[in-house]
C-alpha cells in the first residue's frame, strides 16, 4: 500500500509540474498575456451562453459607476466647481443632482443676474451648476465658470475641435477687411462697427469636459458625465508631473519629496480604483 501511495503521489507531481511548463506556453499561443492590457472574460450575464468576450481594462467606462464617482471626486483635488452647459441642460437636471450627490457635492441652480453677484460667491467651492442655455451663449457668466470645471452636455453628437481649428472656423466665418489702398480715412468715434453674435456651439465649444451623450446611448447620463471628466483631466496632464520624475531619476530632487496637492490628496482622499492608480503611477 505504501509503494502504491508512493507512486500515485509521485505521478500526481509530474503530471502538475508538466501542467506548469505548458501553462506559459498555452497563454502565449492563444495571446493571453499577463502583460496584456486586453483581458478576455467569459461573460456573467444570464443567457449570454458563456461567450468569451474582449474588455478593455484601460477602458473608463468599463468601470462600475461607484469607482467612477471616486476617481472624480481624486482628480477634483482643489474642490473646484462643476459648472453643466449646454443647450437643453433642463432635461438633465436629475442627473446632475445624482453626480452631485455621489461626489458630495452641494447641487445649487443658476440664478445670478449679473457677473456681480456671481462674482461674490465664486469663494464657495464644492458646487454643482446647472447653467440656463441663455446665460452660458453670454460673455460675462465665463469668467465666473472658468474658475471650476465646465462640463458640456451634447446632445447632438458634435465634434470635438481645437483651439487651431475653431480659429480657422471663425476666421472664415468673421473675415477680416483688407485695407484699402489710399489714405486712411479718420475715424468715426460716433459710427461703432457691428459685432455679429456669437455662435452658441462655439461658445460651448470653450469648455472642459465635452460629455458626447449621443455616441453613448447605452451608457446613462451619469456614467458618461463622470467618464468624460476622467479622460478630460487624464488627456491634459500636466507638464510638471513629467518634469518632476525626470528631476527624481536623475537625483536633483528627493526621491521621496511630494507636492503639496500630493500631501493634501493624502489627508483628503477617498480612495480610488486600481485603474486610476496605476495610470497616476504610470
Amino acid at each position: 500500500v505504501t509503494v502504491a501511495s508512493a507512486a500515485s503521489v509521485l505521478t500526481a507531481s509530474l503530471a502538475f509540474v508538466a501542467l506548469q511548463g505548458t501553462a506559459p506556453a498555452a497563454r502565449r499561443a492563444t495571446g493571453c498575456s499577463r502583460e496584456s492590457r486586453s483581458l478576455r472574460r467569459a461573460a456573467t450575464e444570464p443567457g449570454s451562453g458563456g461567450t468569451v468576450v474582449e474588455v478593455d481594462e484601460d477602458d473608463v467606462f468599463q468601470q462600475s459607476i461607484d469607482e467612477l464617482a471616486l476617481d472624480v471626486r481624486e482628480l477634483l483635488i482643489t474642490d473646484a466647481n462643476i459648472y453643466f452647459i449646454g443647450p437643453d441642460i433642463d432635461s438633465y437636471k436629475d442627473a446632475v443632482r445624482e453626480v452631485a450627490d455621489m461626489l458630495n457635492y452641494t447641487y445649487t441652480p443658476w440664478d445670478y443676474e449679473g457677473l456681480n453677484n456671481a462674482t461674490n460667491d465664486m469663494d464657495l467651492r464644492e458646487k454643482v451648476f446647472l447653467v440656463p442655455p441663455l446665460m452660458s451663449i453670454q460673455r460675462w457668466p465665463w469668467p465666473v465658470m472658468r474658475s471650476g470645471l465646465v462640463v458640456w452636455l451634447d446632445p447632438d453628437g458634435y465634434e470635438t475641435l481645437s483651439v487651431y481649428e475653431r480659429d480657422r472656423i471663425r476666421k472664415l466665418k468673421f473675415p477680416e477687411k483688407k485695407a484699402a489702398f489710399g489714405p486712411e480715412k479718420p475715424p468715426d468715434l460716433l459710427k461703432t462697427e457691428y459685432t455679429p453674435p456669437g455662435d452658441p456651439v462655439d461658445m460651448w465649444m470653450e469648455a472642459d469636459v465635452h460629455a458626447k451623450l449621443k455616441e453613448m446611448e447605452h451608457l446613462s447620463v451619469e456614467t458618461v458625465v463622470l467618464g468624460s471628466i476622467i479622460n478630460a483631466i487624464l488627456d491634459n496632464p500636466p507638464k510638471w508631473r513629467g518634469w518632476m520624475r525626470q528631476a527624481k531619476i536623475r537625483g536633483t530632487v528627493d526621491a521621496n519629496y511630494e507636492t503639496p496637492l500630493q500631501v493634501r490628496r493624502e489627508y483628503h482622499s477617498y480612495g480610488m480604483s486600481p485603474r486610476l492608480n496605476r495610470l497616476l503611477k504610470a
